[in-house]
């Protein structure tokens, strides 16, 4: 059963190493429910930049956001909309959604992505 826990826990966490100022450091691969509870956070914290909605720009954000023990956010562009005002405006949601709940295990990455869309 110990074997089967740790191929289960190997199959949900895999370890993924970002480059801080020329040092590794490891961050955990956050389990979906805690995932999708930051997501859920960070969504409600999205603000549509005005002049993006008068000028009818959309566009969607990929997110990468290093969470600390103390529920510290950390977010950074994955991938850009295109367009700086969204892509600023999806940092600030993760931004203002924190502190998030303690994450599993120590310091986590979630990703997520941010639709701008004006439908």
């Amino acid at each position: 059963m110990p074997n089967m826990t740790k191929a289960l826990r190997a199959s949900l966490l895999s370890l993924v190493f970002v480059s801080v100022a020329g040092t590794a450091v490891a961050a955990v691969e956050a389990p979906a429910d805690y995932v999708g509870k930051v997501n859920e956070m960070i969504h409600k914290s999205v603000i549509y930049p005005r002049l993006a909605k008068m000028r009818e720009q959309e566009g969607t954000v990929a997110l990468a956001v290093k969470i600390d023990g103390t529920g510290a956010a950390d977010p950074s562009v994955e991938t850009s909309s295109g367009n700086t005002a969204l892509d600023n405006a999806a940092i600030d949601a993760a931004k203002n959604a924190a502190p998030f709940p303690a994450p599993p295990g120590g310091d986590t990455l979630v990703h997520l992505k941010i639709a701008f869309s004006l439908k």
